[in-house]
């Protein structure tokens, strides 16, 4: 028997720029931490609003995606075996 699992996925990324360089960065979150879109708006509203120093580029950004996975169960027992 198969059951469906729904997750969904913020991917944060940001990069610096600077006179001395560029520094890219990134991370994902998702609504299984109890990530929702508030909190991952807020979290590039509050790093955007940072206060950084004079030259300082950081602009972050936030994609959402809505992830849907079917999972399957073995059976072993079927000739031959399978997923159901």
């Amino acid at each position: 028997m198969s059951s469906v699992n729904t997750i969904t996925e913020y991917q944060f990324s940001f990069t610096i720029n600077s006179d001395s360089g560029e520094n890219d960065g990134g991370f994902l979150l998702t609504s299984l931490a109890g990530v929702t879109d508030e909190i991952a708006l807020g979290i590039v509203q509050s790093f955007n609003a940072q206060p950084w120093p004079h030259g300082v580029v950081n602009p972050m950004s936030v994609t959402k995606q809505d992830l849907e996975n079917r999972v399957y169960s073995t059976n072993m027992n079927a000739t031959p075996p399978d997923f159901s």
